[in-house]
């Protein structure tokens, strides 16, 4: 028996280990049965508070038939969030089920992990326009708004040193045909600059607003975590334990 207890304290042990190593623990799950009612006491830890989760349960009898548990409620399903003394509940004859043997009960929970990194991708798009809404799109050509950025405060840049070069030239000027010549030339030339590095700096900041206020959706679930699961029931006074892992 000692043994036993040995053998169930390392698994969970390299369970805790496991989960915290993914930036969660789920705890071994308190569970009661009053007859009528089956509740299942569990707590979260996480790294993060504010992580959410996708909680479920399965059940099956010790021949190996699987129990469809449909009518719990409390903390199961979608958006679980991370905390103490979360609760499921369930009535098995609201299920139509009927009791009369062991059963197993398994808790298991996935975190939700956000599609990106909203930080990042607006930090991307500062460096260089659209490239963090190409990573966001997984690859479309987002990347050419900061072509179009870069070429327009480029051009801005080109028209203001000819703007200086024609100033200069017009300072210095003493034809009076040749002087408003130069003027109208410089203020085009000016125009054009204002026009160019405002166009080009719009581009810039509509693009790191629209990474901005892009939603950030969740990913596909697919990192299973599970713990180590009491039964509900005692057998000759001894808890039974199941004991199921995924990676």
């Amino acid at each position: 028996m000692k043994k036993q207890k040995l053998f169930l304290f390392l698994i969970f042990l390299f369970l805790v280990l496991k989960s915290f190593s993914q930036g969660f623990l789920i705890t071994q799950p308190r569970l009661r049965f009053d007859g009528d009612q089956l509740f299942i006491f569990y707590d979260i830890i996480s790294r993060n508070p504010a992580d959410q989760f996708y909680v479920w349960v399965e059940m099956k009898k010790t021949n190996g038939e699987i129990i469809e548990a449909k009518n719990l409620t409390g903390n199961v399903g979608d958006y679980v969030k991370a905390g103490n003394n979360n609760k499921i509940t369930w009535i098995p004859k609201e299920d139509s089920i009927y009791l009369d043997d062991e059963i197993f009960v398994e808790l298991k929970a996935e975190k939700y992990v956000k599609s990106f990194k909203k930080g990042s991708m607006m930090l991307l798009s500062t460096v260089f326009p659209g490239l963090g809404q190409t990573i966001i799109s997984k690859g479309k050509p987002w990347w050419l708004t900061g072509i179009v950025a870069y070429g327009t405060l480029a051009g801005g840049y080109l028209y203001h040193q000819n703007y200086l070069k024609s100033y200069d030239s017009y300072k210095i000027e003493e034809d009076p045909v040749k002087r408003e010549e130069l003027f109208q030339e410089t203020q085009r030339q000016l125009n054009y600059s204002a026009a160019f590095i405002y166009s080009g700096a719009a581009v810039w900041a509509i693009n790191v607003f629209w990474v901005a206020v892009t939603p950030n959706r969740y990913k596909l679930l697919q990192h299973v975590n599970l713990s180590l699961n009491p039964s509900p029931f005692r057998y000759d006074g001894t808890p039974l334990l199941t004991l199921k892992v995924n990676f």
